[in-house]
């Protein structure tokens, strides 16, 4: 009889006549996440439920993941065909667990803690006794749910719907680019220019809260700031893109300077340097939002 992916560790650990039923059904928070020795912050819940002997379920912030494992030996783990719905868009807490969980090959189990790690990862889950509304989301079978959203095409990831569209005049010199794109869900689309004056040319597209061009102004002192962290980073050096196949659906961030173009799928994969320079953008981005969204 096949164990399932608890119990066998009960059995080894803790005693030889625990039942399989016990484990079956059972509900796992993931509490903490290392990836290559640096800690990832947990942002969310993210719900693992052991369905059966084989087969598991993982509820993310939006979407959910269902796959199969199989445990050899005492310790030894391996997860297989690992497929999520593809509703925008999981935060990235979420998606490097999804990632993450390709990686691992032993789990362990002490007490209500419960452990997959490999060299590169280690996720550690908290038994859940009181059921929370995110397992309660969980789907019960394992079908793939097809998104009938809108799927972006040409036309819109090019133009946009551009209901208020202005006069903007274009600031000269340097500039730090940021563009999010469309997804199969409901992803903004937008594009914004940063000025080392504070000023920010901003354009919004495919499903943008904010349609058509503006400016907007942000605090001098912050942009030259965060051109000075260009400079004196290794922007340059920095690959041209940072993706994970394996995940379905994922909006693409385009970090630009001095004609340097990189594509940033999937976050995890860049080095800390340029994580950092992506969060500063993204923190004035969000502040420049706020502003248009109360003009």
């Amino acid at each position: 009889m096949k164990t399932t992916l608890l119990s066998i560790l009960v059995l080894t650990l803790i005693s030889c006549d625990a039942s399989m039923e016990e484990f079956v059904g059972s509900s796992w928070k993931v509490v903490e996440l290392n990836d290559n020795g640096t800690s990832v912050e947990v942002t969310n819940d993210v719900m693992l439920k052991v369905n059966s002997d084989t087969k598991f379920s993982l509820k993310l912030d939006v979407n959910n993941c269902f796959g199969s494992y199989t445990i050899t030996g005492k310790n030894d783990i391996k997860i297989e065909g690992l497929g999520c719905t593809e509703m925008c868009c999981d935060s990235k807490f979420s998606r490097a667990v999804t990632t993450a969980l390709y990686k691992v090959s032993k789990i362990n189990l002490k007490g209500n803690i419960a452990t997959l790690s490999s060299e590169e990862v280690e996720i550690k889950f908290e038994r859940q006794k009181i059921v929370s509304e995110a397992e309660k989301n969980v789907t019960e079978n394992n079908t793939i749910i097809v998104n009938k959203e809108k799927t972006p095409i040409k036309e819109t990831m090019n133009i946009g719907r551009i209901e208020n569209p202005n006069t903007v005049d274009t600031p000269t010199g340097e500039y730090i680019e940021l563009y999010k794109s469309p997804c199969k869900g409901s992803c903004e689309e937008y594009n914004m220019k940063f000025y080392e004056d504070g000023t920010v040319l901003y354009t919004g597209k495919f499903n943008a809260q904010v349609q058509g061009k503006h400016s907007v102004q942000l605090t001098a002192s912050k942009s030259k700031s965060l051109f000075s962290d260009f400079e004196q980073s290794n922007f340059m050096s920095f690959q041209d893109k940072y993706d994970d196949e394996k995940l379905m659906d994922l909006q693409e961030t385009h970090l630009t300077y001095k004609g340097k173009k990189i594509n940033i799928r999937f976050v995890y994969e860049a080095p800390q340097d340029l994580q950092d320079l992506l969060k500063k953008v993204e923190t004035q981005a969000d502040e420049a939002l706020q502003k248009l969204k109360k003009k």
